[in-house]
């Protein structure tokens, strides 16, 4: 005989459970979606869209590099070296008080130089203002009109592959030594006022090395010697060629400006990149004197959106990072930097279109230069950003 209490039980569960889909507001609510069963929306359209950019510019920015390793004087891939800045300690002169100077030389540690044939014409000149190595230099400070002269008198003197070594008049030193002169408080200037045959560098350490600075070699009567090394230098260096060009250490920076106006607005961005190709043969990674010092060729990049549009504003040269990374200036191929976020948020009105900024991240750091075909190239080799975006899926159903 089934229980009657179980019976019950199972009564009253049928019963509460077709309370559960009464008009009780506390209860769950069905509603139909589609009349005639499941609805699946289709899927949206993926377009591909080309900007090839309303405009493309190169600017300088005011920058130096007043602490590398190395010194250098000429021109490669239009990065001309035309002067050194170099300053002296000429605190122990006190020691050689009487002593008679015999001979004079001053000693570059060349460690590179183009071609046994380079060669460059160079004169020597006091400097009449001071200069630090923090400074940012651009242009060489004021100095002597007078050159200073050799043993000989010779005043311009040829830099080669053999010759690193120049002597001074004897009489400069002697007069400090005498105390009736005073050594060169600011320094000097080595400059190569005419151009060279053909184009080149001749490298050398600097104070920053360390290990080998530029010196002051004095001999005196005695044969015994005193050095006066280098302990402050810099590098006066210019970006002499045209092309669009990002160069380090000079330095120049581009300027990219677009508009999306051919984006949908409902557009949802799946890719986007600044598409760059690089013209190989027009590009600098690393001098030989860096090679010898196992410095990398690669050009590390950084990519920001300015503060502001106007190139005259201090705010231009900063800005919002979009993204950084590397690739080696001497090889010519396509770079695609990707935008990230930066294309989706411009579209949603959620940052502003400044445009977006290159420039060489090692820019106070390294000279170095990359090269890339602009707007006048074809299709195919002019920049230009690319956007992948996918429109809504379709829900009307039609």
């Amino acid at each position: 005989m089934i229980d009657r209490k179980i019976l019950l039980i199972v009564a009253l569960s049928g019963a509460l459970g077709l309370a559960c889909c009464s008009s009780d507001p506390e209860g769950p609510v069905i509603s139909v979606f589609t009349d005639g069963g499941t609805y699946t929306p289709r899927a949206g359209e993926t377009v591909r869209y080309v900007d090839t950019l309303r405009n493309v510019s190169v600017f300088g920015v005011p920058t130096g590099i007043g602490e590398s390793s190395l010194l250098r004087l000429g021109e490669i891939e239009g990065i001309r070296f035309e002067s050194i800045l170099i300053k002296f300690e000429f605190d122990s002169l006190e020691y050689y008080s009487g002593m008679t100077v015999d001979s004079v030389y001053i000693d570059f540690p060349v460690t590179v130089v183009q071609n046994e044939n380079f060669h460059l014409g160079i004169s020597f000149h006091e400097l009449l203002e001071d200069f630090s190595e923090d400074d940012t230099i651009t242009a060489e400070p004021a100095f002597a009109a007078e050159q200073i002269p050799g043993h000989d008198g010779e005043t311009v003197r040829d830099m080669n592959f053999e010759v690193t070594g120049f002597s001074l008049d004897e009489s400069i030193v002697q007069d400090w030594i005498d105390g009736t002169a005073t050594p060169w408080q600011n320094g000097i200037i080595v400059r190569w006022p005419s151009e060279p045959d053909s184009m080149g560098i001749i490298e050398m350490t600097s104070s920053n090395y360390a290990s080998d600075p530029p010196v002051i070699r004095v001999v005196f009567a005695d044969d015994s010697e005193a050095v006066f090394a280098a302990t402050e230098d810099y590098n006066i260096a210019s970006y002499t060629a045209g092309g669009l060009a990002c160069v380090g250490g000079v330095a120049t920076r581009i300027f990219f400006e677009f508009d999306f106006d051919g984006v949908n607005e409902d557009a949802m961005v799946n890719y986007s990149a600044l598409v760059l190709h690089v013209d190989g043969g027009n590009g600098l990674g690393a001098s030989g004197g860096e090679l010898l010092l196992s410095f990398t060729t690669d050009f590390i990049y950084y990519l920001y959106t300015p503060d502001t549009r106007d190139m005259l504003d201090p705010l231009f040269l900063a800005g919002t990072g979009v993204a950084t990374g590397s690739f080696v200036p001497t090889l010519s191929d396509e770079l695609r930097i990707p935008l990230s976020g930066f294309t989706q948020d411009v579209l949603e009105d959620l940052r502003e279109n400044r445009g977006l900024v290159f420039q060489s991240d090692l820019e106070t750091v390294r000279f170095q230069k990359a090269f890339f075909f602009d707007t006048a190239s074809g299709d195919s080799l002019r920049p230009y950003i690319e956007i992948i975006y996918s429109l809504p899926a379709d829900f009307t159903g039609e």
